[in-house]
C-alpha cells in the first residue's frame, strides 16, 4: 500500500457545503488510509486556529485549492494559505490541485499556471449534477495518490544543519506571504479602522513566529519591501536589540504611520530588553525618534508621539537605578 497523504482544504466558509460533498466522494481513499483530511473545522478547543492551520499546512502532501469568487476574496485563504502552498509546490514538497467550485476569474490568479480540476475548466456548480463533478474530481485525486507523496520519495534528512535550513526556509516563506498580504491590505484598502484591524492581524501573526524568523532579522531589515520591513519590526518586539535601533528610528521618521506605530513600541520594548551598558544608546534613539517624528509631522502627537515618550520616562526610571560604567578620557 503506498504511503499515506496528508490533505489540506483550503476553501472559503461560504463553500462549507461543496466541501462536504467533495469529502464525501474522497470518503474511499480515507477508508482505505490513502489520504487523512484536515481542514480548519477540525481545530481542537483551546488551540489558536493560526497555529494550527499553519501547522498542518506546512505538513500537508496534497493542498486542495477549492476556488471560487469567495476564495479569492479571501485575503487569508488567497493570500496566506495559496501563497505558503505555491511556495511548498514549487520547492516540490507537495501537490497543490485547485479545483473550480464557481465561476470566477480564476484566469488571473498565480495558481492559473496549474491544471484545474474538473479539467476542461468547467466549474463544479455548472455541472448538471454536482455528483457527476465530484466523481471526475475523485477519480483524479485518487490516481494521484495512489504514487506516495512527494516528501517521502526525497532522500532522507541525515544532517541536521539541513534539517534547521529546511525549517527555516518554511519559516520564510511563511513570513513572505504574510507581509504580501499586508502589502495587498495597505495598497487596496482605502484608511479605515477596518484597514488597521487588518493590518494588526497581519502584524501578529507574523510576531507569532518570531522565535523561529529570528535567524532572518538582517534579511528582512535590508529587504525593500514594505511588508518585510514589517516583518523586521514585528521581530524586534519581541527581541531587543541596540543594532537595529537606527534601523527603527528611520522607519519612524520615513514610513507610514502603522509601521512607525509598531517601530516605536519596538523601540518602547527595547527598553525593558536591553542590558544597562547601552542605555545612553537607547537615550539618543529614543530622542532621535522623537526629533524625525516631529520633522515629518510638526505639531502633531500621535501615538508614536506617545508611545516614545513612555519609553523615554522608563529608560529614565531605569536609569536611576543602575550605575553605568565611566566613559573612558578622552584623548
Amino acid at each position: 500500500m503506498p504511503d499515506r497523504w496528508n490533505l489540506f482544504y483550503s476553501y472559503s466558509h461560504t463553500d462549507a457545503q461543496l466541501r462536504d460533498e467533495l469529502a464525501t466522494f474522497l470518503a474511499p481513499l480515507r477508508h482505505q488510509g490513502r489520504i487523512v483530511e484536515w481542514y480548519d473545522r477540525k481545530i481542537e478547543p483551546g488551540l489558536r486556529w493560526e497555529n494550527a492551520i499553519n501547522d498542518k499546512l506546512l505538513s500537508a502532501d496534497l493542498i486542495l485549492l477549492l476556488v471560487s469568487a469567495n476564495f479569492l476574496a479571501s485575503d487569508y485563504c488567497f493570500g496566506v494559505e495559496m501563497e505558503t502552498a505555491m511556495q511548498r509546490m514549487q520547492n516540490r514538497d507537495a501537490r497543490v490541485v485547485p479545483i473550480l467550485l464557481k465561476p470566477c476569474l480564476w484566469k488571473e490568479s498565480r495558481f492559473s499556471e496549474l491544471q484545474l480540476l474538473p479539467r476542461d475548466a468547467k466549474p463544479v456548480t455548472s455541472w448538471s449534477s454536482h455528483e457527476d463533478a465530484f466523481a471526475d474530481v475523485a477519480n483524479e485525486i485518487s490516481a494521484i495518490t495512489k504514487d506516495p507523496p512527494l516528501a517521502s520519495r526525497k532522500p532522507a534528512v541525515r544532517d541536521s544543519e539541513q534539517a534547521t535550513t529546511a525549517a527555516l526556509t518554511l519559516v520564510r516563506d511563511q513570513i513572505i506571504a504574510y507581509a504580501r498580504l499586508y502589502e495587498r491590505i495597505r495598497q487596496q484598502m482605502p484608511a479605515s479602522v477596518e484597514r488597521t484591524e487588518k493590518m494588526e492581524e497581519v502584524f501578529q501573526r507574523m510576531k507569532a513566529l518570531a522565535n523561529a524568523a529570528f535567524p532572518l532579522l538582517s534579511d528582512f531589515v535590508g529587504s525593500q519591501s514594505p511588508g518585510e520591513k514589517l516583518a523586521a519590526v514585528s521581530i524586534l518586539e519581541c527581541f531587543g536589540s541596540p543594532k537595529y535601533l537606527g534601523f527603527l528610528v528611520g522607519l519612524i521618521g520615513s514610513e507610514k504611520p502603522f509601521v512607525g506605530y509598531h517601530s516605536a513600541r519596538a523601540i518602547e520594548f527595547a527598553v525593558s530588553a536591553t542590558e544597562p551598558r547601552y542605555y545612553p544608546q537607547l537615550g539618543q534613539a529614543i530622542d532621535d525618534a522623537i526629533g524625525a517624528l516631529e520633522a515629518a509631522i510638526p505639531g502633531f502627537d500621535s501615538d508614536r508621539k506617545t508611545v516614545l515618550t513612555r519609553a523615554r520616562t522608563t529608560l529614565k526610571e531605569a536609569m536611576e537605578t543602575v550605575t553605568l560604567p565611566a566613559q573612558p578620557p578622552g584623548p
